[in-house]
């Protein structure tokens, strides 16, 4: 699992301009440094106005890197709502989501994300927002034994990242993300395929071991799948049990296995 302050560095570029922000002389060459970066607001003309919401994303900066981040989410959320037009509201929105994610409150972090995404599609930012995306997913993933709707749910956001922008270090990093995940979902094939061999229901549990290696060849499980495989084909040799006596079962895993799912496109 990858530890939670991994956007940290991720969105290191942002920390930067914060910085270089304040080294300048004053708001309002701030708030000149994050038009350029974010865009111009509409004509905002209130100077009072304009040097509150600089102030505010500087507060709540300095709130995220002590680690509050309780209260940078409230400052961030706040100058979003009360500076809806302001250069600083795209920063705020995206810093909002790792305000929530740093947090461990991973829904309210992809909503922000998303929300990101949505308002500013051509934001240079934007890979970085659907890497935590799927890092918001990542963090859900509670092992081989449960439910594996979280992983799924990642492998989908990172694989959307590195179809639109293959070209994305952020792209690489989700590659290694849904090598990953693609293993935990190996692993809980091979883990139902182990509860059905204890069980003696061998048929359900062929079906699982025989779905893993087609689906997940390069994953740490593959050959211990073999080894039960191996060891079905010695137990019907041996007549310890009938092919025509088996318990029949469905199989019922979560992640459809077709003549296609040889993998994804990257």
């Amino acid at each position: 699992m990858i530890k939670r302050g991994v956007c940290r560095t991720g969105a290191i570029w942002l920390i930067l301009l914060l910085l270089a922000g304040l080294s300048l002389s004053g708001c309002s060459a701030s708030k000149d440094l994050w038009a350029r970066v974010f865009g111009s607001s509409s004509g905002q003309s209130d100077e009072a106005a304009v040097e509150a919401d600089a102030d505010l994303a500087l507060q709540a900066q300095s709130r995220l890197d002590a680690d509050d981040y309780a209260d940078a989410a409230t400052l961030y959320q706040q100058l979003k709502d009360q500076y809806p037009q302001s250069p600083y509201a795209p920063v705020a929105q995206l810093r909002l989501g790792d305000a929530y994610y740093l947090n461990s409150k991973y829904v309210e972090a992809y909503g922000a994300y998303d929300s990101f995404v949505g308002r500013n599609p051509l934001n240079e930012a934007v890979p970085y927002a659907l890497y935590q995306k799927g890092m918001c997913w990542f963090q859900r993933v509670n092992g081989i034994d449960r439910d594996q709707t979280p992983t799924t749910n990642a492998i989908n956001d990172f694989v959307y990242l590195i179809e639109v922008y293959p070209d994305s270090p952020y792209s690489n990093m989700a590659r290694a993300r849904v090598e990953e995940a693609m293993n935990s979902l190996a692993g809980h094939e091979f883990y139902v395929g182990e509860y059905y061999f204890k069980r003696k229901e061998y048929a359900a549990a062929m079906r699982r071991f025989r779905g893993l290696v087609k689906a997940y060849p390069d994953s740490g499980y593959h050959p211990r799948a073999f080894e039960y495989m191996a060891k079905y084909q010695d137990m019907l040799a041996k007549g310890d049990i009938e092919a025509g006596n088996q318990r029949p079962s469905e199989y019922d895993s979560p992640f459809t296995i077709t003549e296609s799912s040889s993998g994804f496109p990257f």
